[in-house]
């Protein structure tokens, strides 16, 4: 898709690390003018310098997307300085670890005043510029969790289901207007989320596998934005489930507990708040090393297997 966003102007919200950063990248590549949404200075700075070195012109806000006024001052900014914003990616969002009882009734709210009102906000003040152009697209980066349930996840679970409700509506209310809300739901991607999110189990979190590349989330959101359609999956296993929660619900919810706690909760760790509050400027990355942290290992097992179907096979073929 070289070239294809040339002359569009692109939002991302969420850019300084993970999916909003490599989606960056990719507008970058794409040919648009990229304007870069975060909390983090120093990280979203970084974002940008990077899409600057792949050719693209790219301006970095501070923006806290729970804060109204903030976002409207960056539609506004954006609309001043460069006419127009053809399209807004709402990514940022906040991550806890926590059974409902272990997660402070603040920290909860947090989440949901983040990974809801930041798209409420955002929707609410991009409409009137967008009702005036006759056109406009909102990329909403959702979750598989978006459509599944999850246990220790409760916050997380239910500003996702809260935000695909609002995109569903407007997408309904908005059809064949020129004005296009579509979302992206990828399932574990490989971002620093794990690392960088609020924790009050006890346990380290990790990512419940399989994980999937940071890049290949970021082509995706590319894509949402290029060819708008109701929903996008990312990452097919995980998103294989989604019918089994409703045929098979009874199925689905008693494997969930049991994989989140193998898988995803290992090892002591303290609770932590993570970047609920403040943003984690120096963990910030587009990926979280999880998918190189696999290839580390998996890659040794299957040398070590192949070796050993060889060596098998030969001393097969001696006998005969």
């Amino acid at each position: 898709m070289a070239h294809r966003f040339r002359g569009q102007v692109v939002v991302v919200t969420g850019a300084s690390s993970g999916i909003g950063r490599a989606a960056a990248h990719e507008f970058a590549r794409a040919g648009a003018t990229v304007v870069l949404a975060a909390r983090s200075h120093e990280s979203l700075e970084a974002a940008a310098e990077e899409c600057r070195r792949l050719g693209a012109e790219a301006l970095a806000i501070t923006t806290d997307v729970a804060d109204e006024q903030q976002v409207a001052d960056l539609v506004g900014t954006v609309t001043s300085r460069f006419g127009r914003i053809d399209v807004f990616v709402g990514n940022a969002g906040l991550f806890v670890y926590g059974l409902f009882e272990q997660t402070p009734t603040e920290s909860f709210k947090r989440v949901v005043d983040t990974n809801l009102y930041g798209h409420l906000n955002a929707i609410t003040h991009l409409l009137p510029h967008w009702r005036q152009r006759g056109r406009g697209t909102y990329v909403f980066v959702g979750s598989i969790q978006s459509l599944l349930s999850a246990p220790y996840q409760s916050a997380y679970v239910t500003s996702k289901h809260a935000a695909l409700g609002l995109v569903d509506v407007l997408g309904d209310e908005f059809a064949h207007t020129g004005i296009e809300f579509t979302t992206l739901m990828p399932s574990t991607i490989d971002t620093p989320i794990y690392q960088n999110g609020a924790n009050y189990t006890g346990k380290r979190s990790h990512p419940l596998p399989p994980t999937v590349s940071v890049e290949r989330a970021g082509r995706a959101v590319l894509r949402a934005a290029a060819h708008p359609k109701r929903y996008r999956f990312v990452g097919r296993i995980q998103a294989s489930l989604v019918p089994l929660q409703y045929v098979f619900p009874g199925l689905f919810h008693a494997i969930t507990g049991p994989m989140v706690e193998t898988f995803a909760l290992r090892g002591k760790g303290e609770p932590t708040d993570g970047n609920l509050w403040q943003p984690a400027e120096s963990g910030n990355a587009t990926d979280g090393g999880w998918v190189a942290k696999r290839r580390r290992v998996t890659r040794p097992l299957l040398v070590v297997g192949a070796v050993g179907a060889v060596l098998a096979l030969a001393a097969g073929s001696r006998r005969r």
